[in-house]
């Protein structure tokens, strides 16, 4: 369950808000009846034209050019009478929806007055502020949401939101040219607020050199950093080192090139879950070139191009419990059979049916004694016998089995399975991808 709040009095001063710009309907308003004032009441006296002389069997020029100019002045004046009843129903518009808040405000502040709620001890209201969080994984600066908004009903609330680091541990941060200086300011006034909390923060970056303002700004959070999402947009990712977040834990790459790959491949022990979203395809070449951080990670999200880069990349993760992968295309290659003993989970991308059959040959070569569930997702071309036989020789049942978007199967063949596994649990979920 969480709690929005939305009344945002005037009295705020909290130096995290961003400017609310609200409108002056008084100026506004004044405005539009400046516009109408103006508008010239037309002056044009239609005459009637309609007279013997008009049906004459010779034209007057005159009479014609006459009924033109007075079109384009009605014309006119038309346009600029519309172009205000625009403003006016603009205006009208934003006038609805500002009674709307203040009602809003009216009523939250009528269920605020309860004595009751403002004698709540700062521990009941620590655990009411956290429910009042959105539910993004990494939180935004925002003088309308949680928890900067929490810091603008009073005083007291204040004092609570800021001493407690668990309401600022998650942020978002994006790197911009126009407006770096304050977007600082406000990261920074956020930051200092964790009191050396492990922190969760996303990073988008939209030009080159917010990269490295970025690692200034965070410096001294470093030691704090174990959860980093990096979202490149197709800067120059060469720039950026991982070597000032020593302590992380996690890290998810997006909009990446090669060239991450020696930065990563230098952070410490301490990483143990790596992700690549997004289809950008690895190599054997490109996933050696990751070494040694795969020899410590349990939990990998990543996708590869051919079948033995799968198995290459299951070599180079001893210890790995959790992985989403797919493989992209087909190759007529003799896989070596290789026993991964401590994989739990595998999502597994099939890569359609454009460049063959990719999972061919991958169960006849795999054994996963440990693996307990197994997501199937675009999987035109399964290839149902050979998996049969993996099941069959597995020493270990499996539990789960999920067929997801595209995963073409027969009643039939699920069926099999279960006659294979008898408590085996399969599932198909078009919404699993």
């Amino acid at each position: 369950m969480k709690f929005q709040i939305s009344w945002s009095p005037s009295s705020s001063n909290d130096n995290m808000q961003t400017a609310d710009s609200d409108i002056n309907f008084s100026k506004a308003v004044s405005d539009i009846i400046d516009t109408l004032q103006n508008i010239p009441r037309s002056q044009t006296t239609i005459t009637n034209l309609e007279n013997p002389y008009s049906r004459a069997t010779v034209p007057n020029p005159n009479h014609a050019i006459e009924r033109q100019q007075q079109l384009d002045t009605i014309l006119h004046e038309i346009s600029d009478l519309q172009t205000v009843m625009n403003k006016i129903q603009n205006l009208y518009g934003q006038l609805v929806e500002k009674k709307d808040e203040i009602i809003e405000s009216i009523n939250l502040h009528g269920r605020l007055g309860s004595p009751a709620l403002w004698r709540l001890p700062p521990e009941i209201l620590s655990h009411i502020f956290v429910y009042c969080l959105p539910e993004d994984e990494y939180l935004a600066p925002a003088s309308r949401l949680a928890p900067v908004l929490l810091t603008r009903i009073c005083r007291r609330w204040r004092e609570v939101v800021v001493g407690m680091p668990r309401l600022w541990c998650s942020l978002r941060l994006e790197a911009e040219h126009d407006d770096w200086h304050q977007r600082a300011s406000c990261y920074d006034a956020w930051l200092k607020r964790t009191l050396g909390r492990p922190l969760s923060l996303a990073l988008h970056f939209k030009y080159s050199n917010g990269t490295r303002r970025v690692q200034r700004l965070l410096q001294p959070y470093s030691h704090q950093i174990h959860s980093l999402y990096i979202d490149f947009h197709g800067v120059d990712d060469s720039a950026f080192s991982f070597n000032f977040c020593p302590a992380l834990q996690e890290l998810s790459v997006v909009g990446h090139t090669a060239a991450v790959a020696q930065p990563i491949s230098r952070l410490s022990s301490t990483l143990t879950n790596l992700k690549f979203p997004g289809m950008w395809w690895f190599d054997i070449e490109l996933l050696s070139s990751f070494a040694p951080v795969w020899a410590n990670l349990t939990e990998v999200e990543i996708y590869v191009d051919k079948q033995d880069a799968f198995i290459h990349l299951l070599q180079l993760c001893p210890n790995l419990s959790s992985l989403k992968t797919g493989i992209v295309v087909s190759q007529i290659q003799a896989l070596e059979p290789f026993t991964h003993a401590t994989l739990e989970s595998l999502h597994l991308c099939g890569g359609g049916r454009i460049f063959g059959n990719p999972l061919s040959g991958v169960f006849s070569a795999l054994s996963l004694p440990n693996l307990r569930v197994l997501d199937v997702w675009n999987t035109l071309m399964w290839p149902h016998e050979e998996f049969k036989a993996f099941l069959a020789q597995s020493e270990r049942p499996l539990e789960n089995l999920n067929f997801g978007a595209l995963a073409i199967t027969t009643e039939e063949q699920r069926a099999e399975y279960v006659s294979v596994v008898p408590f085996l649990k399969v599932v198909v979920d078009p919404n699993l991808v």
